[in-house]
This record gives structure tokens, sequence and C-alpha cells, in this order.
């Protein structure tokens, strides 16, 4: 394998993991047209309560309804990024609080996701898949 292989691979994951921290800094600012921004236009979601939102403009209305009752905060406590070719899985370990706009309500919680990447025609690499699985 040539170093420039390896180069390539390495600049895929630093690219990869600038758009996890996009997305999570956009679901943070409660921000569904960033969050739309980083993902394909057909992008499929399924989360682990079996709810699923597919094609960009499905998953931005359904973070906006998501967006309307909660304000969440995530941390990502480990990852593992694989590449090849144009796709690119990584698998985290997530925590987040969904905290009611009432203030009311938190709900805690651990899962892990799967984030399925496809590199786009201008190089670039945009969410494709997610898929939440409960612990």
């Amino acid at each position: 394998m040539s170093s420039s292989v390896g180069l390539n691979i390495d600049r895929d994951k630093q690219n990869i993991i600038a758009v996890r921290q996009a997305w999570l800094q956009a679901v943070k600012d409660s921000d569904a047209d960033r969050l739309a921004d980083l993902v394909a236009f057909d992008v499929v979601a399924v989360l682990a309560d079996g709810q699923c939102a597919s094609g960009k403009e499905n998953l931005k209305n359904f973070l906006l309804d998501a967006f309307d009752r909660f304000n969440v905060e995530g941390a990502l406590s480990s990852s593992e990024i694989v590449v090849h070719g144009i796709w690119a899985v990584e698998i985290d370990k997530l925590e987040t609080r969904r905290t009611s706009v009432d203030s009311l309500m938190s709900i805690d919680a651990r899962f892990q996701a799967v984030f399925v990447f496809s590199r786009q025609l201008d190089d670039s690499w945009k969410i494709a898949r997610i898929i939440e699985l409960r612990d």
C-alpha cells in the first residue's frame, strides 16, 4: 500500500470527524437547517424506538418537530471509523440529555449509533444513514 493511500484515508477520517462534530454542534444549537446540509439527499434515519425518517426534507421536518419539544445536549464517548471507497462507517457511543423546552422534564439516554457516510462528487462527505441502537 502506498503512503499516499494512507494519507487519503487519514484525510477522509479527519473530514468525517469534522462532519460529525458539526452534526453534534448543530444538534446542540437545535439547527435543523445546518443538520440538513450535512446529510445526503436520500438519507435514512432509524431511531432506537423504531421511528424512521427518509430523505433530507423528511429528516429536517422530523428534527424541527423534535426541536420544538426538546433541547438536546450530547456527548460522544468513543467512536471508530472505517473507510472503504465511497463509503465510511462510524460506530459511536453517545450520551444525551433531552430537556423539554418548558424545562419540566429531562430524559437521559445512552446508546450506540451507526453513521454511514457517502463520499460526494466534490469529494466531501455527507451522512447517508443514521441507525440508533439501544445499549
